[in-house]
């Protein structure tokens, strides 16, 4: 079993696999996280080890593993069956126990061992009503996108307690739709000031007018009202939201202006290892179809004030065109006190 160092791992300054381990080693490994095609996060020590194991595993459970060899890259052998983790026993809250009926309503058809992959955030209408290349406009629309997408509501929901949030920025998100405010304004019931996104913003409102995750649903007789771990008109962001904390990654799919699609993936930075305080990178990925360029997908590594880039794209003249680009993309961010350290450009499958 190969493994590499997981992205943005920078080891520097800890021993290489070589120094640490001889060949017949045997560790004690924990898998911390799922990856997209069957590849897990594995901290082995002070290292975080991008691994692909068999069917079976789930975050959270042990391994022990036997050193094979550090070239070309770290490798081990298996010792766990995957039939059979090492998988730490805990005690469930109530709070953890609702978080298992979520997953049931949110995703019942995903096997307990399937490997575990993002659910897209997907915005219904395009963020711009016409094409632009202003940077500003473009950054501003897709951070409103992801500011409104439902994700962080909940955050969203405790800055606004302590007045730091106004409400019809909680009432713009799907699950700030389902407040009675808004449901109200529909009816045209409450009295108040009716704002651009056309719902009435009230003094009066307070916390228990906003809903929560948890909501009760009724069956049309008061008497049978039952409480249901979330709203059901919310489970598409609950989904998101968990698969989000699961695979540290978000997706973004929808349309920048009307016929432009836009698939926009971000990835959280990993822990920083044991004692290192180095910054770590943030990750993000941009795919999509350009009138001239076609088809191309854009990998992003922002480490505090550097960025890495690699394009890809499929046509040589468009892959010309994008190195061509580097100059001026290299002084615009170097004006922005952004430094370009490094920009690759590869055809499909380089």
């Amino acid at each position: 079993m190969d493994s590499v160092l997981a992205p943005g791992r920078d080891t520097r300054q800890l021993p290489s696999p070589e120094a640490r381990w001889s060949p017949g080693d045997r560790m004690s490994a924990k898998v911390e996280a799922a990856l997209p095609g069957g590849r897990f996060h594995v901290r082995v020590d002070d290292l975080m080890l991008e691994m692909q194991l068999p069917e079976g595993f789930q975050p959270g459970d042990r391994l022990e593993l036997e050193f094979v060899s550090g070239q070309p890259r770290p490798s081990f052998l298996l010792q766990t069956p995957p039939e059979a983790p090492q998988r730490e026993q805990v005690q469930l809250s109530v709070s953890s126990k609702n978080l298992g009926e979520i997953l049931k309503s949110v995703a019942p058809e995903r096997a307990a061992n399937a490997p575990t992959t993002s659910a897209p955030v997907k915005e219904p209408i395009p963020l711009l009503e016409k094409p632009t290349a202003d940077p500003a406009r473009l950054a501003q629309a897709l951070s409103g996108a992801l500011g409104r997408s439902g994700l962080f509501y909940e955050s969203h929901q405790a800055q606004w307690v302590v007045g730091q949030r106004p409400l019809n920025d909680l009432l713009r998100e799907p699950q700030g739709r389902l407040s009675p405010v808004v449901q109200g304004a529909d009816k045209g019931t409450p009295q108040g000031k009716t704002d651009v996104a056309g719902v009435t913003a009230r003094n009066d409102v307070r916390s228990d007018d906003i809903p929560l995750a948890t909501t009760t649903v009724s069956n049309g007789d008061d008497s049978k009202a039952t409480t249901a771990p979330v709203h059901p008109q919310t489970l598409p962001q609950v989904r998101s939201q968990l698969d989000a904390l699961d695979t540290h990654q978000l997706v973004w799919q929808g349309q920048l202006w009307p016929g432009q699609n836009l698939e926009w993936r971000i990835g959280e930075p990993m822990d920083n290892a044991a004692g290192s305080n180095d910054p770590q990178p943030w990750f993000t990925q941009l795919r999509l179809r350009l009138p001239k360029l076609g088809q191309l997908t854009a990998d992003l590594a922002l480490v505090g004030s550097t960025l890495r880039v690699r394009l890809t794209a499929a046509d040589a003249a468009a892959q010309q065109a994008m190195a061509d680009g580097r100059p001026p993309l290299a002084e615009s961010l170097a004006a922005a006190g952004i430094d370009l350290v490094s920009f690759k450009v590869a055809g499909d499958g380089d």
